[in-house]
């Protein structure tokens, strides 16, 4: 274990989790904390590298550090600068995710000192799914690095994939469990987490024949934000967008399927975002 590190993450706990709820609320700094977990994993990459057997262990006899490896994704949210890393083992052979879409993964997520934490049920076949927009955002960012594999029926008619997009994302707080944490996840902690895509689905969470992709009205790449009719219920989970009485899937008026290219007033809104059609 990485004495170094171990200090630094005292030091960060020490500073945001050791006083009472008020204090703590007051005390925590969310620019200040990008920049301690950006240290934190800069300092486990340098110190850390990947096995033969893809594990990731202590630098003892100047092995390559997966500092070396590693590529990064600059992301602002919140208007707070994080740094994300992530490694590719394989990158894939399909298609690649957005951060709106569900993917078909195993996993396996750890703290920086090595403490594992989560698996999905078989880390040998990919049977978790996981709907992005509803996950921490280091692994709706991290995912979208990489591709599904192929999938394949077995003389049992069980299924696995093969070529599957395989890596690392390492996580700072702020776009995982933050000053929080989880019963199993302390405040202020940077993770990684092993993953294998091995399925991507184009979701459409409230069935209402609109993408969730297309329910990004903003085009900020994030469906949790839009919200035509400002009934608290973000539109890619609203199966009446525009709160007319009418549902979107029944404002096809052209019966094609698709209620996104219906505009029966002409007045450039489609119905299903058009109270007034």
């Amino acid at each position: 274990m990485n004495l170094r590190y171990l200090a630094l993450l005292f030091f960060s706990f020490a500073i945001f989790s050791c006083s009472s709820d008020d204090d703590k609320e007051e005390k925590h700094d969310p620019v200040a904390q990008a920049l301690i977990d950006d240290e934190l994993l800069v300092d486990f990459l340098q110190s850390h590298y990947l096995t033969e057997d893809k594990e990731i262990d202590t630098i003892l006899n100047d092995e390559i550090p997966l500092y070396s490896q590693v590529e990064i994704e600059d992301i602002e949210l919140d208007d707070i600068d994080y740094k994300l890393y992530y490694y590719t083992d394989f990158e894939g052979v399909g298609k690649s995710p957005s951060r709106n879409d569900s993917v078909q993964v195993v996993y396996r997520g750890f703290t920086l000192d090595s403490v594992k934490f989560d698996q999905s049920l078989s880390y040998t076949s990919s049977r978790s799914w996981f709907h992005l927009p509803s996950v921490i955002q280091g692994w709706r960012y991290g995912i979208t690095h990489y591709k599904e594999g192929v999938k394949v029926i077995y003389p049992d008619e069980s299924f696995g994939y093969n070529d599957t997009g395989d890596g690392i994302i390492f996580i700072p707080s702020g776009l995982a469990y933050g000053d929080i944490g989880t019963a199993t996840i302390p405040p202020n902690a940077p993770l990684y987490f092993f993953i294998g895509l091995g399925a991507v689905l184009v979701a459409d969470a409230d069935n209402d024949l609109v993408i969730n992709n297309i329910e990004d009205i903003d085009g900020d790449g994030d469906v949790n934000n839009d919200d035509t009719d400002d009934d608290q219920i973000p539109d890619y989970l609203d199966t009446d967008d525009d709160n007319d009485g009418v549902l979107t899937k029944n404002e096809d008026a052209n019966g094609d399927g698709d209620p996104t290219n219906d505009d029966t007033d002409n007045d450039g809104i489609p119905d299903y975002l058009d109270e007034d059609s």
